[in-house]
């Protein structure tokens, strides 16, 4: 199966496993299991961090590439594909972030692991968690 982490499914696959959904803690741990990681989450935690909302996530920025080889996860460039599909969702929910992941996901077909039940809107998103 391929599945794409959410900013907080990374963060808590990081530092707190225990806070992540039975199904998505198995999938992690699968060996079978292809790990997408977007690099729309390293953005996303560097401005939550430089904004002093999240501070944790400078340990977590200063190893990116540690960080990406201990989950055994391959990093996910943002593209066209996913950009031009990202505002053109039919989606109520104007976060950017939450847009590109969503529209990695479909364009990669990899389910996203997401506790954030607001994905379930999007029909063509397979949300696990």
């Amino acid at each position: 199966m391929r599945v794409l982490l959410d900013t907080h499914a990374l963060l808590w696959a990081a530092r707190a496993p225990h806070r992540l959904g039975a199904q998505a803690r198995w999938l992690i741990e699968q060996s079978a299991t292809e790990r997408l990681v977007s690099a729309a989450s390293c953005w996303e935690l560097g401005i939550k961090f430089a904004e002093g909302r999240l501070p944790e996530a400078d340990a977590l920025l200063a190893d990116w590439p540690g960080l990406i080889d201990r989950l055994m996860a391959v990093e996910l460039a943002v593209g066209s594909a996913h950009a031009l599909l990202a505002p053109r969702l039919e989606w109520d929910h104007a976060d950017p972030f939450d847009r590109i992941l969503a529209a990695q996901a479909i364009t990669e077909k990899a389910a996203l692991l997401s506790l954030d039940a607001a994905f379930d809107s999007v029909p063509e998103l397979e949300r696990l968690w």
